[in-house]
């Protein structure tokens, strides 16, 4: 047991199932758990499990991180500013949400929290840090991880996630490892106050900008739409906002209720299609043809349609695709439209910008690059969209994060002017969009490498394609091997336009493999994708 873990097990500070939880540890844990490495944030925020443990999610981190991220604001900003909390439906969330209040407050800042201290969607709360003219915002979540994991996600003052240089400021705010648990402070509790619900009924009325065709609102849809929220804070303010524009939201009653366990959600994230098992056992009964789902925390949206018997999950990359082709031959603009995605992102859409005399610009993987992206333009061109592969998606320019309220209304909205026409996504891609722009596919595998210490092993899996000699893969040639500094990847570039690109994850033990192929044919596509990803489950050994 190290010096760490004896200190928390001696201070009077700890209740007794605390103490209990730390020594039911083995002793690999209790070193890798109480450690004198301090929390990193990653792509999106600091995430961890919740447990006992210096780099763990629990009352004594939460309180570090607070009082690292006050002294920046303190620094960057001066006194008498003013910040947003809100937090998700994770277990001890809204306990976090108010302990960090109580931490920040302590320095002097405002904290404003929503009416009752209720949870709110990750695209609420970016939109109140605008609407409140707060100098930053912090939400308590964990987004789409698993029930057991909770996180810390801090905001800049125009609504957007903190990029890498202010999270290294943070970082060096923090307490020394073995004064994490010795740490203390005073509230101001009238220095905390609380947001009413127009809040709320702002965003929805100013969500509605994302419509192309502001008459969808007039006409009541009959056709059925399935609806899943796994529990999260979208439950019971996503399909208000739906059925508000006239859609026939059918929720899934088992999934669109709080639940801090995700109890009938074994999976909460859209991005998989086992979470829409209910849904598509509710989509069969009630006769629908398309199943809407959103993460926990609200940002991330997944659109699971039924094409030709089928049920198909739509991939970020296919919904970013529809809604640039969607937005720029509807829309008129009066400066230059532009799209923002990531550089593991399809390429699909600079074909599509190009003959529509659009931008496309790339970041770096990750919501907190785009929303610097937006503000960074801002009046010079007129937003189109900004998507990354892995879901989710940015409509309007009202906040700067994820935001599933408007990414649904816009889907359903072309889902309705498709439907007429006896057409749905896979057809707008294959009947409209490929004949046009070239054939392409892409997928995103991610392997799980779920081991305690798994930084390193990681590390090791990149270095392998670090290092590849051969100049081919499978039936491609590779062209050059690079490493991309800004997207945070290994980039293989292959002939006829294709490319495969590699990445680490920043909040997950996970490895992640990019493709973007394109040719002629699509079967053919599909075809040199089963070969290569069977060489590389070969090469990483899963």
């Amino acid at each position: 047991m190290n010096n760490l873990c004896k200190q928390w097990l001696q201070s009077s500070r700890l209740t007794p199932k605390e103490k209990q939880e730390i020594k039911r540890l083995a002793h690999k844990e209790q070193d890798i758990y109480f450690t004198q490495a301090p929390m990193s944030f990653g792509t999106a925020g600091v995430r961890g499990k919740m447990g006992m443990g210096t780099i763990r999610m629990n009352r004594f981190t939460y309180a570090n991180l607070a009082q690292a991220y006050a002294k920046y604001i303190l620094r960057a900003y001066g006194k008498n500013k003013t910040i947003v909390i809100g937090h998700d439906n994770r277990l001890n969330s809204d306990k976090f949400a108010m302990l960090v209040a109580d931490v920040v407050s302590s320095f002097g800042i405002k904290v404003l929290l929503f009416a009752d201290n209720q949870l709110m969607p990750t695209p609420i709360v970016s939109y109140a840090i605008r609407q409140t003219n707060s100098v930053g915002g912090l939400i308590i979540t964990a987004s789409h991880n698993p029930k057991e994991y909770n996180g810390f996600k801090a905001y800049h003052n125009d609504g957007g996630q903190i990029l890498p240089d202010v999270a290294n400021t943070i970082v060096k705010n923090f307490l020394k490892p073995q004064n994490i648990i010795a740490y203390t402070y005073a509230p101001k509790c009238k220095l905390i106050s609380y947001l009413s619900n127009s809040i709320v009924d702002n965003y929805l009325k100013d969500a509605r900008v994302v419509l192309i065709n502001k008459g969808i609102t007039s006409k009541t849809k009959t056709y059925p739409v399935v609806f899943t929220a796994h529990h999260g804070t979208a439950s019971k303010l996503l399909p208000k906002f739906l059925k508000q524009l006239k859609f026939n939201i059918k929720p899934v009653t088992q999934q669109t209720f709080f639940s801090p366990s995700f109890i009938n959600s074994p999976i909460a994230n859209p991005e998989v299609i086992e979470s829409f098992d209910l849904s598509i056992k509710l989509a069969n009964k009630v006769k629908s043809d398309i199943a809407i789902g959103v993460d926990p925390d609200a940002d991330r949206m997944a659109v699971c349609i039924k094409h030709q018997g089928k049920w198909r999950l739509m991939t970020g990359n296919e919904m970013g695709t529809i809604y640039t082709y969607y937005v720029l031959k509807n829309k008129k603009f009066t400066k230059t439209p532009y799209i923002i995605s990531s550089y593991v992102s399809t390429y699909l859409i600079d074909r599509i910008a190009k003959k529509h005399n659009a931008k496309v610009h790339r970041t770096g993987t990750g919501f907190k690059w785009m929303g610097a992206k937006v503000t960074e333009i801002g009046n010079r061109g007129e937003f189109v969209v900004a998507f990354e592969e892995a879901i989710g998606a940015l409509n309007t320019t009202i906040d700067r994060d994820k935001d599933s309220f408007t990414a649904s209304a816009l889907a359903l909205e072309i889902y309705d002017v498709y439907r007429l026409k006896n057409m749905d996504f896979v057809d707008i891609l294959e009947k409209e969009i490929y004949p046009q722009y070239g054939h392409w596919f892409g997928k995103t595998v991610s392997y799980t490498f779920d081991v305690l210490d798994w930084q390193p092993l990681i590390i090791s899996k990149m270095n392998m394609f670090k290092k590849y000699r051969s100049r081919t893969i499978g039936d491609y040639k590779i062209k050059k091997i690079l490493w991309n500094k800004i997207g945070d990847c290994l980039e293989w570039h292959l002939e006829g336009d294709s490319w495969i690109k590699f990445r680490m994850s920043g909040t997950e033990p996970k490895f992640k493999i990019y493709y973007n192929l394109s040719g002629i044919n699509q079967n053919i596509l599909i075809n040199q994708y089963n070969k290569l990803d069977k060489i590389f489950k070969q090469m990483l050994g899963v």
